[in-house]
């Protein structure tokens, strides 16, 4: 089963511009083949600015995590890597 991994939020012009950063991490993984999940939150219909907490995808955004998505909402993604947990 993937679960959501490394979570990020990138300030970026498109999503491949955010993807292109995030992958420039070189974020480690135990899983050879995990999915890159990439949302802009303003293009999400359930997303609510104002509020403490949110769903992105597969996710919980918590309010520390809102208070930097608020300083540029225009330019705002959240990725993670859905990976498969190797045990």
């Amino acid at each position: 089963m993937r679960h959501p991994t490394n979570t990020r939020i990138i300030f970026a012009g498109s999503p491949q511009e955010a993807k292109e950063k995030y992958l420039a991490m070189k974020i480690k993984s135990d899983d050879p083949e995990p999915k890159l999940e990439c949302f802009k939150v303003t293009e999400l219909d359930d997303f609510d600015l104002s509020a403490d907490f949110n769903f992105v995808g597969e996710i919980s955004v918590s309010p520390p995590v809102m208070e930097k998505i608020r300083r540029d909402p225009d330019r705002a993604y959240v990725l993670y890597l859905m990976e498969e947990i190797i045990k």
